[in-house]
């Protein structure tokens, strides 16, 4: 079986390759795990839809081979935060191409998202996250009566 030719290979190698010396680089100055920022460090992110709906955002996020007990949200002040870590057994394992260790989101959401109700569901590698959206409450014309 033959490999097709990507003219890009190369290209998309060395940037691979570059974003890792990076990576290698600043977790070295501020040590694993560790953050100068003081914002939390990750050794990688998952990839995430977002959608809208009329009553509804959802986040789907790729998550495959992630223990549920792993799986860390939250909502504070208008962000949700995801954390978890992946943990591969070396042992059996003879390639790795999927991330491992430690990873982190954190998204914005929108001031109509009512907080309280925001619900997750983990299934088939992807947590899908729904973030209902406030009632609107329309705005009433009262007429006052001057005396």
């Amino acid at each position: 079986m033959s490999q097709q030719w990507n003219p890009l290979h190369d290209l998309i190698h060395l940037q691979d390759r570059m974003n890792r010396l990076f990576e290698d680089a600043t977790q070295r100055q501020a040590g694993r795990g560790e953050s100068t920022d003081g914002f939390e460090r990750a050794d990688w992110h998952p990839l995430a839809d977002v959608f809208e709906t009329e009553t509804e955002y959802l986040i789907a996020l790729d998550l495959p081979g992630i223990d549920r007990d792993a799986l860390e949200v939250d909502v504070d002040d208008n962000r949700l935060t995801l954390k978890g870590v992946r943990v591969i057994d070396e042992a059996t394992q003879h390639r790795s191409e999927r991330p491992r260790g430690k990873f982190y989101r954190t998204f914005a959401i929108p001031k109509n998202v009512d907080q309280a109700l925001v619900s997750a569901q983990y299934r088939d590698g992807v947590l899908l996250l729904s973030l209902p959206k406030r009632k609107e409450q329309k705005a009433q014309r009262v007429e006052i009566k001057v005396s």
